[in-house]
């Protein structure tokens, strides 16, 4: 019963989120809109917000600003396989940043007889 307590206002606040955001939008100038063309582009869906309103705040955070919309449907997929939430996210943000950033100790092994550069 909690569990259909806490869903439903989850999807309450998600609808009033929705519902807020929607008038700000309306009432931005040109220039606001302008200086953030990705918050127009990371609209959540309902799903999504429900979903985001479960996690701590650095990880909703992440998840809002930061995962793309596959990789938002893979951690919410995760959660409904069993894993825990903040932690899918977690993992798909390291997984994200591992994927970025460029690894030295594979470009050591690539060529190891290669002299150190000072």
């Amino acid at each position: 019963m909690k569990k259909i307590t806490m869903m439903m206002f989850a999807l309450v606040a998600a609808t009033a989120a929705v519902a807020l955001n929607a008038e700000n939008a309306q009432s931005a100038t040109p220039a606001t809109t302008q200086k953030a063309p990705e918050a127009a582009a990371l609209k959540l869906s309902a799903d999504e917000q429900a979903f985001s309103a479960k996690l701590n705040d650095q990880n909703r955070k992440a998840f809002n600003d930061k995962l793309s919309i596959e990789q938002r449907k893979s951690v919410m997929v995760a959660v409904k396989n069993g894993a825990n939430a903040d932690e899918a996210v977690q993992r798909m943000i390291a997984a994200k940043e591992m994927k970025e950033a460029p690894s030295v100790a594979n470009a050591e092994k690539a060529n190891p007889a290669a002299p150190a550069v000072k």
